[in-house]
């Protein structure tokens, strides 16, 4: 029980470091596709010590690169109409009930009454967090992107939980980002062409390696906490990053933040708590 819990929260504070260069980008779009091509690129000598994943892996590897490679695409329309405390609070705050849902008739996970409490509290919390701020930070269209983004953030965490059950979380995590990198770069080189791209890496080629390499990381903590549990728990666990994506918006992006958002974060701690004790039980 404790050791999936400090693993993932260690990488919801890298993965809100990841989401703050995201917003922060000049080009949304480039420096997601770099971030997730940086990874692999310097990771792949890994796969001597690891091994490649089998063929059993691969199915599962190639449905995952390509929900990736929408929620890539989903949180750059959301974040290019929406701040970050709207857009990653909405996105986040629905997912988890998602995950509880469809975990429960794709992997036969049962929640008990007091976790699935919990997990409510913490959806309605942090899309509360996201959805208060919508009048001054966001659109409708971003929240609807936001949307999307939750059902592609639960699907692929479903699918990430079966991969990890049949392969080395490294592994799995390098070959299905180079995966969901190559199905992006048609994409991408269509909308901006390598001039655009050379201009983006140039001007921020430190932050976005560091930030990839953040990115990978945590990752690789919620890969190896989805061995350890449920992966119901770790979706909703995950959601303490919303407060701190608050945190994040408020104080470095200077994004507004007002007392119903306090009242939100308050209501995701305490779904929070409740479904670590009924985990613990």
């Amino acid at each position: 029980m404790l050791l999936p819990t400090v693993l993932i929260l260690l990488s919801a504070i890298l993965h809100v470091s990841w989401n703050m260069l995201m917003k922060r980008g000049g080009d949304k779009l480039v420096t997601a596709w770099t971030l997730d091509l940086v990874t692999p690129v310097l990771l792949w000598p890994l796969l001597f010590v690891t091994g490649v994943p089998g063929p059993d892996v691969w199915p599962v590897i190639a449905v995952s690169g390509v929900v990736h490679a929408a929620s890539t695409l989903a949180l750059v329309g959301a974040y290019e109409r929406a701040d970050l405390s709207v857009a990653y609070p909405v996105a986040r705050g629905l997912a988890p009930v998602l995950v509880a849902l469809g975990a429960g008739a794709v992997l036969g996970e049962r929640l008990s009454l007091p976790a699935m409490s919990g997990v409510l509290a913490v959806s309605v919390g942090v899309a509360w967090l996201g959805l208060s701020a919508r009048r001054v930070g966001g659109s409708l269209a971003g929240l609807a992107w936001a949307a999307t983004m939750a059902t592609l953030i639960a699907t692929y965490s479903i699918v990430d939980k079966i991969g990890v059950t049949r392969a080395h979380p490294v592994a799995f995590a390098i070959v299905f980002m180079a995966w969901d990198s190559a199905l992006l770069t048609p994409y991408v080189l269509l909308r901006r062409g390598t001039r655009r791209i050379w201009e983006v890496f140039q001007g921020e080629w430190l932050p976005i390696i560091a930030s990839s390499i953040m990115g990978l990381v945590g990752y690789l903590l919620i890969l190896v906490a989805l061995r350890l549990t449920e992966v119901s728990y770790v979706a909703t666990l995950r959601e303490i990053s919303v407060v701190l994506a608050a945190i994040v918006g408020w104080r470095v992006l200077k994004e507004p933040v007002g007392l119903l958002r306090v009242a939100a974060a308050a209501l995701a701690a305490a779904g929070l708590v409740t479904l670590s004790l009924a985990h613990g039980r």
